[in-house]
């Protein structure tokens, strides 16, 4: 398995995540809404916490970051349809699991035929939670333990 790095995104990622979100596939899979063009992007990074996955150096996809409650964040995410079924994206959820502080909380929603994005949750500890009756969807939750010393 390739190295995969979880970054801060930053101005001039723009056109390497305009490419991404440019696949009408990952628009479907991301429900986006958005024309992805650079300044589209621009306008995500000012709105939300956004994080490039790269691979290789490479961008290869994106993750945002929500605050719903002081301690609840809503994680989305989106990869490459070239780099699906390889194991990056459940790296790349697992080292943003292990940068958060502890105490906080970590959920997402799921399309109830994205199969590959519920095992990437389900492999990083993530538990399916009752649905608010929305159907075709499941949320996940995962609780960051404090530590102890």
């Amino acid at each position: 398995m390739p190295e995969v790095q979880i970054n801060m995104a930053v101005p001039s990622d723009s056109p390497a995540i305009a490419a991404i979100l440019a696949d009408p596939l990952v628009q479907r899979r991301a429900h986006l809404m958005v024309v992805p063009d650079p300044t589209a992007v621009a306008m995500l990074m000012q709105s939300t916490h956004l994080l490039t996955i790269r691979c290789d150096k490479q961008i290869v996809g994106i993750m945002t970051l929500e605050q719903v409650t002081a301690t609840c964040w809503e994680l989305g995410y989106l990869l490459c349809r070239t780099d699906w079924g390889k194991g990056i994206m459940t790296a790349a959820v697992g080292l943003l699991c292990d940068r958060l502080q502890p105490g906080n909380c970590l959920r997402a929603t799921v399309d109830d035929d994205n199969i590959g994005s519920q095992r990437v949750l389900i492999k990083n500890g993530f538990a399916k939670e009752t649905d608010d009756g929305e159907q075709g969807k499941w949320f996940f939750q995962k609780g960051l333990a404090l530590i102890k010393y």
